[in-house]
């Protein structure tokens, strides 16, 4: 983590940085081999002070590095996440995630997961395939996660979009129960609008809530 941070400060690309870790001690860690690499590059040094003292406008938007306790309310352009989970010295998952197996674990997810405006980098010490207490809806929240952005990483978007599928609850009820749009968006609009040069799409969204009509300027 402290190397891809050391990578975007010295491509001077003006995004701003975010860090989410899963707890304090992950926290503490990064912060610590922030330092410690820029105890071994002054350049990277100077930039990293910098961007903790960087303000826009009078507000603060430098370099963050919070827990998944402390990051609400923030947003960064790249956010970088740090799951740093293993298995013990037997060789087992030991399935304690701290706050995310709590009640309202997937929501403290939920929040840390939208905190990028633009990018999001995953850091992971362990696959999807070892979370195995799928019953837990913090832990599951955080498997499904973990699965969607390997599927992403490398390419396989059907397999991203099985994801999200699976994901959305409303699936399990049957298409009849779900309202139609009217006649007037999915006829007449769309072939308005497809007659002044737009490409429009139906239907679109992995939710309940759906937009009609999606559309596109050439």
């Amino acid at each position: 983590i402290a190397h891809l941070v050391r990578g975007l400060l010295k491509r001077k690309s003006a995004l701003s940085i975010g860090i989410v870790a899963f707890s304090e001690a992950q926290q503490a860690e990064i912060e610590d081999a922030l330092q410690d690499l820029g105890k071994r590059d002054p350049e990277f040094r100077n930039l990293l002070e910098a961007e903790f003292e960087r303000e826009e406008h009078d507000q603060f938007v430098g370099l963050l590095v919070k827990n998944l306790e402390n990051i609400q309310g923030d947003e960064r352009d790249v956010v970088i996440m740090s799951v740093c989970y293993g298995h013990g010295p037997d060789g087992k998952m030991r399935m304690n995630f701290g706050p995310i197996n709590q009640s309202g674990g997937e929501k403290r997810l939920n929040v840390a997961f939208s905190r990028a405006k633009h990018h999001m980098a995953l850091v992971s010490s362990i696959q999807y395939s070892d979370i195995t207490n799928e019953y837990n809806d913090g832990a599951n929240c955080l498997r499904n996660y973990l699965r969607y952005a390997a599927a992403v990483s490398c390419g396989d978007m059907t397999a991203a979009r099985q994801v999200l599928q699976d994901l959305s609850a409303w699936q399990q009820d049957s298409e009849v129960n779900r309202s139609s749009p009217s006649s007037v968006v999915t006829t007449q609009l769309a072939a308005a609008l497809r007659g002044q040069g737009y490409s429009v799409d139906h239907d679109i969204g992995q939710s309940h809530f759906r937009c009609d009509l999606a559309v596109r300027s050439p």
